[in-house]
């Protein structure tokens, strides 16, 4: 067969770059590593994520390799069917004699060095892979980089997968690459944001998960409205993240077209499992999907269809302990409820309530055993979930079904993470729909009962106690007329009638606890025998269920009662024994998912500091337990306990000791800990090098970041600060966000103590 090579047109040169690339720097390096490595790199990610520019920026970077040589086709013009080898020739400016598009393409290559870029492989993959199986074979100096939502599956390839750019939480600095990105697109009409303005971005950021695509054409919106207006519509994000761009493809105009370019790419069954799983707000597992897939009809089995979905970046792997292994982007699952109808929304609700509910039953069951660790972790993944559960089963009114979800493991799902008026809140959303008529809605109202009790509504909260407890006798469910008293015994005053209601509730229960998830009433009594001054009843209670809980192998219960054994040694003055009993309880709880337990336990520990008269020691420890409570957003006071009752006398102890400016100097020092440092210096580990207080490390700051600290610490604003320097407010922003980063601080509070520190030192 004929063919010939005409004159070849540039227009398949690299596309030109017209705004600026932000970071991946880390991947591009990578990513040139592996061009080394290899001849075929796929580069591999959802719609929107960037990986047709991260393929632009990665082959510009290549130049000194393959000089002019350097090739981009896009294939989002070939139609399903069509010849991927035409549209590579067409753009190529090749003209064929003959019809063997293919060997035209491959002649053109030849034997010399070039890079070639195949952009948007995926709805075509098959043609694809079948014409760069053939450069590569032919042209054994041609490196080809694909771009595909989907894997190429080549076993000479290579990949390099996008994922979305990362986000400040709640409170970091804002010098991270999602809101860098925001702020590069609309600096034209925000070109110095408040920080208000920026918290609002970096919020915007977090809900649109990182995704390039999305956070551009929200930027895009600052042309019209504010960004906390930006951010209020988010509820509906398909509808307000359109471009109005006129030169990009239409799959890159709106963030529900580059969702439904993938959809359309589906086959029947992977739609119909996609929108069946977006009713999972969290993470679920393959059993999970294929519970909720039984009712279908599928041509494949769905672990084949879960892999495929993997395959094309519709489902995501996650890092997930014991029900959880997929996920789906907010939006990519919001689009599969859009897809769905009614009645199909409507009845995979049903079976995800239904899923929900047997985990939960078979968490509790487990629950007093060595899988203790995996529960609590399943309880802090399906959080969302349950939240979804519940909330469907309110908007239907079926209260007992959401009482079951509330109310089963309540301590394992709630109490633990520190969820306490969450729960309240959600309790009465579920007791205002209609009668108590089943155990766990009688549960239910105890539950908020004692909640109300304990942060300081008793009249209300007594009075629903003594509304349950009438119920409970017509309902005739032991364990339900259990709870009464079980919760009557933790919020009176008095130790003896605390004692008299937890016996009373243990004998309801047959002599010992019933369901440990739901509450540990033996635990609660070994407490008020210690506060009644039966000491040798709390003594011999305490080793039992130590003894007990070893047997069964616990680790969650233990931590409990190594706790409160620690209290009672402190409470005796036995400061030594109870620093022991306190570092065994903390450090069987750093392997859990179990920050209220962390955070109680570091409260004591900084008790038995002050106590001692290491008053610094006391505000670090302090500073590191703040941290824990503001990660779950709750505090001290949320749900009082014996150990949180300590911290106003400490506090008193340790400032009264050190003097204010040097115990704020201590706690913001504790705040800054990451979760692992504040834990090993609980446990005895010395304080990290670069938080000695006693020597600032001036070094690590540059003149310009060491005179903006001194301004901070004088209580000037980054508006103050830029106003006296003569420099942008995002500039004086930088400085004191890369200030804190370097220094490996958190708050403005934190660095100010720096400053201070440093002007005492010179």
């Amino acid at each position: 067969m004929a063919f010939a090579v005409g004159r070849v047109s540039r227009a398949a040169a690299l596309p030109a770059e017209y705004t600026s690339f932000v970071d991946r720097r880390e991947q591009l390096a990578r990513a040139r590593e592996q061009l080394g490595e290899g001849r075929l790199l796929t580069v591999v990610g959802a719609g929107g994520i960037g990986k047709t520019r991260f393929a632009v920026r990665l082959a510009g970077t290549m130049r000194r390799v393959f000089g002019d040589d350097v090739w981009f086709v896009d294939l989002t013009a070939v139609a399903s069917g069509g010849s991927v080898a035409d549209q590579v020739a067409t753009q190529l400016g090749l003209e064929s004699v003959g019809r063997d598009q293919v060997a035209v393409v491959t002649r053109f290559f030849g034997g010399r060095g070039a890079l070639l870029v195949i952009d948007n492989s995926e709805h075509v993959i098959d043609d694809a892979v079948s014409l760069i199986t053939r450069l590569l074979a032919e042209c054994p100096e041609l490196t080809v980089i694909a771009t595909s939502r989907e894997d190429l599956r080549m076993s000479s390839g290579l990949i390099t997968r996008l994922e979305p750019l990362s986000t400040p939480g709640p409170g970091e600095p804002t010098q991270l690459t999602a809101v860098e990105l925001f702020l590069d697109r609309c600096a034209s009409v925000l070109p110095d944001p408040s920080a208000d303005e920026l918290a609002d971005i970096a919020a915007i950021c977090r809900r649109l998960e990182g995704i390039p695509l999305a956070i551009e054409l929200a930027a895009t919106r600052v042309r019209a409205i504010t960004p906390r207006q930006i951010l209020e519509r988010l509820d509906a994000p398909q509808r307000l993240l359109v471009g109005r761009d006129r030169d990009v493809p239409p799959r890159q105009r709106s963030v529900a077209e580059a969702i439904a370019w993938s959809y359309d790419l589906c086959t029947e069954d992977e739609r119909a499992l996609w929108r069946r799983m977006s009713v999972f707000p969290g993470g679920w597992s393959l059993a999970a999907a294929e519970r909720l897939a039984s009712e279908l009809s599928l041509a494949v089995p769905v672990v084949d269809i879960v892999e495929s979905l993997l395959d094309k970046s519709i489902v995501r792997r996650t890092e997930r302990t014991v029900d959880g292994a997929f996920s789906m982007l907010d939006m990519v699952r919001r689009y599969g409820q859009d897809r769905a109808t009614p009645e199909e929304l409507e009845e995979a609700r049903l079976a995800h309530r239904t899923w929900h509910v047997e985990r939960l039953q078979a968490m509790e069951a487990d629950w007093y055993g060595p899988n203790q660790v995996a529960w609590l972790a399943f309880a802090h993944e399906q959080l969302p979930d349950l939240r979804a559960a519940v909330d469907f089963s309110v908007q239907r009114g079926d209260a007992a079904i959401a009482a079951v979800l509330l109310v089963t493991a309540c301590r394992v799902v709630w109490q633990a993470h520190g969820r306490f008026d969450e729960l309240r809140r959600r309790g009465l959303e579920v007791l205002a729909l209609g009668d108590i008529d089943t155990p766990e809605l009688c549960q239910l109202l105890v539950l908020v009962g004692g909640i109300e009790c304990a942060q300081g509504d008793r009249v209300s909260g007594f009075a629903r106690l003594d509304e349950a407890a009438e119920i409970a006798e017509r309902l005739g469910d032991p364990f339900t007329i259990s709870a009464i008293p079980g919760m009557r015994g933790s919020v009176v005053s008095d130790a003896e009638s605390s004692i008299a209601a937890f016996e009373l509730s243990l004998a309801l229960q047959g002599g010992r606890n019933m369901y440990v998830a739901r509450g540990n009433v033996e635990e609660r009594l070994a407490l008020a025998y210690d506060r009644g001054g039966r000491h040798r009843q709390a003594a011999a209670l305490r080793s039992e269920l130590v003894r007990r809980a070893v047997r069964a192998g616990d680790t969650f219960e233990t931590s409990y009662l190594l706790m409160n054994a620690g209290l009672i040694a402190h409470a005796r003055g036995r400061s030594d024994e109870a620093s022991e009993l306190l570092r065994q309880s903390l450090s069987l709880k750093q392997g859990m998912d179990d920050p209220v337990g962390l955070a109680q336990v570091e409260e004591a520990l900084a008790s038995v500091a002050a106590q001692e008269g290491d008053a610094a020691r006391a505000a670090i420890l302090l500073g590191a337990a703040r941290t824990i409570w503001s990660g779950i957003g709750g505090t001290v006071s949320t749900f009082p306990s014996v150990a949180t009752a300590l911290r106003p006398q400490t506090v008193d102890a340790a400032r009264s000791l050190l003097g204010a400016r040097a115990y704020d100097a201590a706690f913001a020092r504790g705040q800054g800990f990451p979760l692992a440092e504040g834990i090993a210096f609980a446990l005895g580990a010395d304080l990290p090098e670069r938080q000695d207080a006693g020597a600032p490390q001036r070094s690590v700051l540059t003149a310009r970041e060491r005179q903006i600290a001194a301004l901070v610490g004088q209580g000037l604003t980054d508006r103050a600060i830029a106003d006296r320097l003569v420099i942008s407010r995002r500039t004086a922003e930088g400085h004191v966000s890369r200030s804190l980063v370097k220094l490996g601080f958190t708050s403005r509070s934190q660095l100010a103590a720096w400053s201070e520190r440093a002007r005492d030192a010179d």
